[in-house]
């Protein structure tokens, strides 16, 4: 059946307006699913919660976003929906997708267009590559129809290649569903390769997005796509992949969800296949037989079983009864984790200094700071300017010339402030970073390495942080499901999703916002001083603690202000 706009009424008004509160919320800065859902767990509806924000110690762009922004935005999104014949499901509704169900951090508002009650749990998400070959378009429509033989619904994501491929081949047969999730809002058809998919889809299935229509498409929103279908699926299918496809993107979230992923065994053979080597190395199933896959579908159904749901007593939004009982048990040890530069401290003036240093004693003129660029490598820098032998310049003098301008390195205040309020919660802290242990004496001050249990540098993780990750968390006894890593580069976030845990960038540091929202990192962190609320609702399952501050106080402090005395000097 395919959803039709609602018969009016005030109740129907009434839901619509929580939802487009809901959806506002959604927008405004600081917040995310995570954190709505566990407002909505604390404040139980949408007024209560903007009550919360307006009256709380909340940071004041998100008061400003409130009470500046017309609900008509989203209640207009609502009514286009119903217009294009498409409709919206909220996170706590029985109809709404069982397999999303089990994620903390699901879509509160789900949007569709077809009939979604016949979105079995066993499903599977089959990706590719969208220039695929003749033989991947082949293998995904016997893989496709394979799914439909054995029960298995077919999810996609309605992209060229491989994804289209098999959503044609469920719809070819008579008892095929298939669902497409979308990078958009509803009223999008993209690519336009795909407008007759696009209606034909909802007649057998459904088109699903978490996107309020209106949105369109950008490059950010297709990875968060990329994790609503790995959830809504008990595993990921790739059926023909290449380096660099959204398929792995995909992959990595569904490893974070603990859902199964499947590579076809043609990907291991030809010169591009150390992608697919690499997701055999993380725990990929390779299949030579279609029989294999049903075993480990069947098998991840029950571990995911309905009694194993998170969250799966949470209040339903008109809920008047009063206290929410999440359930009784030990839990793990709560660690926060944190890339060093550009997040805790900014190192950017200091390593422009040093490299003008070594540039203006390498080219016999005096060299300004402002002309070299301390993002990067640092040999890069001094090569661009036009240093000779550039690396072994960086390798003789680097580390002398950053020790001799380590005053100008500046730390971020509320940063410091945040480690020291978890300490007190009992949550066991580390960094884990990109610099050299040789170099570490030099830019962080001792006691701000003393807020950290550990501190492990490039030598403990051959350069990859998703291995100093997992070694962390092994030393402080902590575990995946209950640990942030606090990073500002995409490469923070790409292993803090190889590693399974909490990705939450922040805007402070090297990496712009849409660069970072490219990555869709759990928690995005526009300030400083909103850092200690996004780590404490993703591990303490709180929300707007008070955070103490002076009113003269600024987000960062510098560092030559401290040299006689022992309180946090700040900026003016």
């Amino acid at each position: 059946m395919v959803s039709k706009p609602r018969e009016g009424g005030k109740a129907t008004a009434a839901r619509d307006l929580q939802a487009a509160r809901v959806l506002r919320l959604l927008d405004a800065p600081s917040l995310g699913p995570r954190r709505v859902l566990n407002l909505f767990r604390q404040y139980r509806t949408p007024e209560s919660v903007e009550e919360a924000i307006t009256l709380g110690n909340s940071p004041e762009n998100l008061k400003v976003f409130l009470g500046t922004t017309s609900i008509e935005l989203y209640m207009n999104s609502i009514i286009h929906t119903r217009e294009i014949g498409g409709d919206y499901v909220l996170w706590n509704d029985p109809n709404y997708p069982t397999n999303l169900m089990l994620w903390s951090g699901r879509p509160p508002v789900l949007f569709f267009k077809g009939d979604i009650s016949s979105l079995d749990r066993r499903s599977l998400a089959l990706v590719g590559r969208v220039d695929p070959t003749n033989e991947g378009r082949d293998a995904a429509n016997r893989f496709a129809r394979m799914c439909v033989a054995a029960g298995i619904t077919v999810i996609s994501g309605l992209a060229k290649g491989i994804d289209a491929a098999s959503h044609k081949a469920a719809l070819e047969i008579s008892s095929g569903t298939t669902y497409a999730v979308l990078g958009h809002g509803l009223d999008y058809s993209y690519p336009k390769e795909n407008f007759d998919l696009y209606q034909r889809i909802p007649e057998k299935g459904a088109l699903i997005t978490q996107f309020r229509t209106g949105v369109g498409p950008q490059r950010w929103t297709f990875p968060a796509r990329n994790e609503i279908m790995c959830t809504l699926a008990l595993g990921t299918v790739i059926i023909e992949g290449k380096t660099g496809c959204g398929s792995i993107i995909q992959a990595d979230f569904s490893f974070k969800h603990e859902r199964p992923v499947f590579v076809l065994s043609r990907n291991l053979r030809g010169p591009d296949s150390l992608w697919a080597q690499k997701l055999v190395q993380r725990g990929a199933h390779v299949v030579e037989h279609f029989d294999q896959v049903i075993e480990i579908v069947d098998r991840t159904m029950t571990d995911l079983s309905p009694g194993k749901r998170q969250n799966s007593q949470t209040p339903t939004l008109f809920e008047a009864e009063q206290g929410h009982n999440p359930g009784t048990g030990t839990e793990p040890t709560p660690v926060a984790l944190f890339d060093l530069d550009g997040v805790v401290i900014d190192s950017r003036a200091a390593t422009s200094a040093a490299l003008a240093d070594l540039a203006s004693e390498q080219l016999g003129r005096q060299i300004s700071p402002d002309e070299v660029s301390p993002r990067g490598k640092p040999h890069e820098a001094l090569a661009a300017i036009g240093v000779r032998n550039a690396y072994a310049v960086y390798r003789q003098g680097y580390d002398a010339a950053l020790a001799r301008h380590a005053d100008q390195i500046k730390i971020f205040l509320p940063v410091v402030e945040a480690l020291r309020r978890l300490r007190e919660q009992g949550v066991r802290t580390g960094a884990v970073t990109a610099q050299p242990a040789r170099r570490l004496r030099s830019i962080l001050p001792q006691d701000i390495a003393e807020l950290f249990d550990i501190v492990l540098a490039y030598n403990d993780t051959n350069g990859r942080k998703e291995i100093g990750i997992t070694k962390a968390l092994q030393r402080l006894g902590g575990t995946s499901k209950r640990c942030v890593y606090v990073g500002d580069q995409t490469a923070d976030l790409e292993a803090a999703r190889k590693a399974g845990v909490v990705g939450i960038a922040v805007l402070w540091g090297f990496t712009d916002e849409s660069s970072l929202r490219r990555w869709a990192p759990d928690i995005l962190v526009g300030k400083p001083e909103d850092l200690i609320s996004a780590i404490e609702a993703a591990l303490l399952k709180r929300q707007f603690i008070s955070f103490d501050r002076c009113a003269d106080r600024a987000n960062t402090y510098d560092r030559r202000r401290t040299t006689t005395d022992s309180r946090w000097g700040c900026l003016p």
